[in-house]
């Protein structure tokens, strides 16, 4: 039997994907966060966007770095076919972003033809996304200042939680002799007990 996999799946390989900390300390490229609400007026209709992830790096010649990523979800045949039905559920997001993904578990989920020319696909291969067309960059509309702020607070939600689902990765910074580790998310001594909890353990049981 094929495996089935979960939208928590897919967001996991995204938190993977979008964590990249620079050596010798803990300036992290990305900034991620989950389910982002379009808009925070009331009386509007609920958009959220899966998945955003803002590229902190300078932009050099190619024109990558200093853009915001955004993510559609889909885990199912039946999940796409909605998201093509209604075609202004991404875009309520994705006239604010500088690029904009399609992420599947399966490449087969989508058939020739039906993703858009401005969308980038990432699919899942192994414990990783690799992506199967590259998501052009746009021209975005400045951000909205209610948007600004409901992608502030959900990232800072997203950082709450990110313990639960994994540990921070080891940071190393030189010492008087060697290299020792520290906490990728708040440079103390690893294995950190709030960002390293499974590795706090295995140390413990060692």
């Amino acid at each position: 039997m094929a495996n089935t996999y979960t939208e928590r799946d897919m967001l996991d390989l995204l938190l993977k994907r979008y964590t990249a900390i620079r050596p010798g300390s803990i300036a992290d490229r990305w900034v991620r966060a989950e389910h982002v609400q379009v808009s925070l007026l009331t009386g509007q209709r609920k958009r959220v966007a899966d998945f955003v992830a803002a590229d902190k790096y300078p932009v050099d010649a190619v024109g990558s770095g200093l853009a915001f990523h955004g993510h559609e979800v889909k885990v199912s045949r039946s999940d796409w076919l909605s998201e093509l039905a209604d075609p202004s559920k991404a875009d309520a997001m994705k006239l604010y972003m500088h690029h904009w993904w399609l992420v599947v578990p399966d490449a087969g989920i989508v058939k020739p033809g039906e993703l858009p020319h401005d969308w980038g696909l990432l699919v899942r291969s192994g414990d990783k996304l690799r992506a199967k067309v590259s998501a052009p960059r746009l021209t975005p509309e400045p951000m909205p200042t209610d948007l600004a702020m409901s992608l502030m607070s959900a990232a800072a939600r997203t950082a709450y939680r990110d313990p639960l689902r994994r540990d921070a990765p080891v940071a190393y910074r030189s010492g008087d002799t060697t290299w020792k580790p520290y906490c990728g998310f708040c440079y103390e001594p690893s294995p950190c007990s709030i960002h390293q909890p499974r590795k706090l353990t295995q140390a413990a049981t060692a």
